[in-house]
């Protein structure tokens, strides 16, 4: 049960995330229509996105499992992969390449592997 909760405490960090206004006070911090995604980074290619969060995720690796749970792959995809500006042009193995290490990524780290991929693509 713990896991569960877990997971729904961190799906609502990301939406309330979203619903943040910026400092002056107008609007919210993301422009969808800037961006063309959720996710507030310059376009990249699935291999950029893969390879940060593969890096990220990597980090202190204990040698445990390097896979994540199948229900996180989903939600890697749906919160962060589907969300990146430059998603709609990425070929099917690319995209799951990227899914595949944002998963893990989330699975090791939570919301702020998410927030430190999210700094790294800004870069």
């Amino acid at each position: 049960m713990r896991g569960e909760q877990g997971m729904r405490a961190l799906i609502g960090s990301w939406l309330a995330a979203e619903e943040v206004p910026e400092p002056s006070g107008v609007g919210a911090c993301v422009d969808e229509d800037e961006h063309g995604g959720a996710l507030p980074v310059p376009s990249a290619t699935a291999a950029e996105v893969a390879e940060a969060a593969r890096r990220l995720a990597l980090r202190e690796f204990d040698g445990s499992t390097a896979e994540a749970p199948p229900a996180l792959s989903a939600l890697a995809e749906a919160l962060v992969v589907d969300e990146h500006p430059s998603a709609a042009q990425w070929m099917a193995p690319e995209r799951a390449d990227a899914v595949r290490w944002v998963a893990l990524l989330v699975h090791r780290f939570g919301e702020d592997g998410v927030q430190e991929l999210v700094a790294e693509l800004s870069r």
